[in-house]
């Protein structure tokens, strides 16, 4: 049984070509943290998350320096492993993009909830007490046939973070979850996000705002002239 989780960025910079977009960063997450990435737009944040979760390099070019490691721990069987960013798994990470229509992979709501569970293979039991309660906060995860392309923006990010936390995995990767959605939604996500933690995932989010600011755990701040970045 999975007791703890610990992430670490180790001087992680990316290269596109001559062109430095980020270098240096450093920072670490525990089980139950949240951490804020922030910067103005444009700075890399988005690069930084898909660095994290290994999309950057592995369908993006890009030439990445540093590491990137999740440590998983039991202190019932005493087994530690430790993970590289391009050995981990599907279970291991959830990704959500800022502009859902990118992501959107199946033309109904269903498929899409519930293909990153299936494809992780989830606890039947657990999956059903996340469904109920994701369906009782947002109703329109049980529309029957209903497309995906007829969803607005806030009820496309809905689906989409909804199907992650199907999924269950156990670092949460959010490119400004909250950005376009009504106040009700805002405040449902933010919901989810101190449920995920009480839960002891790790959770880190790109923002340019500061609305993450007074319930995060760390701040790493990225600068568009590419130094000086630090947790």
């Amino acid at each position: 049984m999975l007791s703890e989780l610990k992430f670490e960025v180790k001087s992680l910079g990316l290269m596109f070509g001559d062109v430095c977009v980020f270098r240096d960063v450093n920072f670490k997450c525990e089980s139950g943290n949240l951490t804020v990435i922030k910067g103005k737009n444009g700075v890399g944040k988005t690069c930084l998350l898909q660095c994290l979760c290994y999309v950057i390099p592995k369908h993006f070019d890009g030439v990445v320096i540093g590491g990137v490691e999740l440590v998983l721990k039991s202190h019932l069987d005493d087994w530690k492993s430790t993970l590289k960013v391009d050995r981990m798994q599907p279970k291991h990470f959830g990704y959500l993009m800022q502009e859902p229509d990118k992501q959107l992979c199946f033309p109904f709501i269903e498929e899409e909830l519930f293909f990153g569970a299936e494809n992780v293979g989830r606890d039947l039991a657990e999956f059903n007490k996340d469904y109920e309660m994701l369906i009782e906060m947002f109703p329109l995860l049980k529309w029957d046939n209903i497309e995906t392309n007829a969803l607005s923006f806030g009820q496309k990010k809905v689906l989409l973070f909804s199907s992650l936390i199907l999924k269950n995995p156990y670092v949460y990767l959010l490119d400004e979850p909250v950005a376009g959605l009504s106040d009700d939604y805002r405040e449902r996500f933010m919901e989810l996000i101190a449920l995920l933690r009480t839960r002891g995932k790790i959770v880190i989010v790109a923002e340019h705002s500061d609305y993450f600011d007074a319930v995060c755990d760390g701040v790493v701040f990225l600068h568009a002239d590419c130094t000086d970045n630090a947790d």
